[in-house]
């Protein structure tokens, strides 16, 4: 049964099809360094609030904010001078200028940037290879620590960092562990982790306090794949709550895969497994919005 839901305040329907051609909304298909141009955009992040794209600029070493509603394709750099980066958080907490968490590869670390300041404040412990970052409603920071295979959590309460998924140093497809993991999600409700398992090619999801994951999307045992039961690294993902429906960039599938949920496919809602530069495939320096249709 199809019913409406809300994901990133676009209302969209777990049953939706969507339009097979992307509309570019920040970019321009060749790489650079101007104004209107990126180069190996890695991590984006939607404000809802603000109507705002954020974009990790990561050879630009930047980060750009372009409108959503494509008045204008000329980017505003709100942070520069960065290090490579991957992921990027941007908190609701301030309309003028929202505190912007940042994983910082090179750095190995999780860096908070705020209005005033000219340099990153590094939170929690090291994080080697620092490839995700998530806050959730209490503000404790979520990283994903991808050269040691496992989530970090830092609690600004006590200023601690404790690993919440995955065992430090050791990479494995147990349920309990993961293998270089990229994106991650913090449900606001529920409190689960969701976690882009990348070289066990799938999505894992560890609920609140639990000591393993559970597998949402992709091959429970690590096995890569670009067929609608399996995923190929997985490098980011969004979830919707309301439904439980997870959205993956399927990295070297070259494609956006919808899984429902209690699914064992998902289904294909942009791109395809080709590598051509045009309007319904994906190019590595490319970012599209695709527009779904009820």
């Amino acid at each position: 049964m199809c019913c409406t839901s809300s994901l990133l305040s676009i209302t969209i329907s777990p049953c939706a099809k969507w339009n097979a051609t992307g509309i570019t909304v920040a970019g321009t298909g060749i790489q650079g360094n101007d104004v209107n141009q990126l180069n190996y955009p890695q991590g984006i992040f939607i404000h809802e609030k603000l109507k705002r794209l954020y974009v990790c600029d990561t050879m630009n070493n930047r980060i750009q904010v372009f409108p959503l509603d494509r008045s204008t394709m000329t980017g505003l750099t709100i942070v520069s001078q960065l290090k490579i980066y991957y992921k990027i958080y941007v908190d609701d907490d301030n309309d003028d200028f929202p505190t912007i968490y940042l994983a910082v590869y090179d750095g190995n670390r999780v860096e908070k940037w705020m209005k005033g300041v000219t340099d990153g404040i590094q939170i929690g412990t090291y994080c080697l290879g620092c490839t995700g970052v998530w806050v959730d409603n209490d503000k404790n920071v979520y990283m994903s620590e991808h050269d040691r295979h496992c989530i970090l959590k830092w609690s600004p309460v006590t200023n601690t960092t404790t690993v919440m998924a995955g065992e430090s140093g050791i990479k494995d497809s147990r349920a309990d562990h993961l293998n270089e993991p990229q994106g991650i999600v913090i449900g606001k409700t529920s409190g689960a982790v969701y976690v882009a398992d990348l070289l066990n090619h799938r999505i894992q999801k560890w609920p609140k306090n639990a000591l393993e994951g559970v597998t949402v999307a992709g091959s429970s045992e690590g096995y890569p794949g670009s067929d609608n039961s399996s995923l190929n690294r997985p490098f980011g993902l969004r979830v919707d709550e309301e439904t439980n429906i997870v959205y993956i960039a399927d990295l070297m599938n070259n494609r956006i895969q919808r899984w429902k949920h209690g699914e064992t496919e998902g289904d294909t809602i942009a791109g395809d497994n080709g590598m051509f530069i045009v309007s319904y495939r994906f190019f590595p320096h490319r970012r599209k919005k695709f527009s779904a249709i009820k």
